[in-house]
């Protein structure tokens, strides 16, 4: 039977009850205050997602800056790179010739210690001859006799000045 109350009240027939009266305002009462806490949770819903799209727009900021910053890095890195690549193989030709220089010097230094040996033997040997007896031997070859004993006497105790054979200089070969 509630239908058919329901219909007749709604023609304007029958007025309603107090408790239905009373049952109305709290339905009334109950459904602004759900309402009022739908919207306020709404309200803070969207309140909630606008601030974090304002942390995620911040975030992208700052990683676009550290993506930036890695780019940069990166390039410097790069270039360093490429210099590096340029002193290894300049290095690398220096110590090439550094090495030659080194087989050369050990060469020079091989032939100053011939030399050396050379000049040590003949200053021996220079050094064995007395004059008195190189002198007495001149006198056996060439005897006072002789018709050039006067001026081969004065080539012999001329002091001979000999010239250093010039050096030629790598450059000059």
């Amino acid at each position: 039977g509630g239908g058919k109350a329901a219909v007749k009240r709604q023609e304007g027939l029958n007025p309603p009850s107090e408790v239905e009266a009373a049952e109305q305002y709290v339905r009334g009462v109950q459904l602004r205050y759900e309402k009022e806490r739908l919207i306020e949770k709404m309200e803070q819903t969207v309140s909630a997602f606008d601030e974090a799209v304002r942390n995620l727009r911040r975030e992208r900021f700052r990683l676009d800056g550290d993506l930036q910053m890695a780019h940069l890095r990166m390039l410097v890195l790069l270039q360093e790179l490429r210099l590096l690549k340029e002193f290894e193989k300049r290095d690398n030709s220096l110590v090439a010739k550094l090495d030659g220089k080194r087989e050369e010097k050990a060469d020079v230094v091989s032939k100053m210690a011939d030399c050396k040996e050379k000049l040590a033997a003949r200053k021996a040997e220079i050094d064995k001859l007395n004059p008195r007896q190189v002198f007495a031997e001149f006198g056996q070859l060439v005897p006072e006799t002789n018709k050039f004993h006067e001026q081969l006497l004065k080539l012999f105790k001329k002091k001979i000045k000999r010239q250093k054979k010039k050096v030629l200089k790598e450059g000059d070969e």
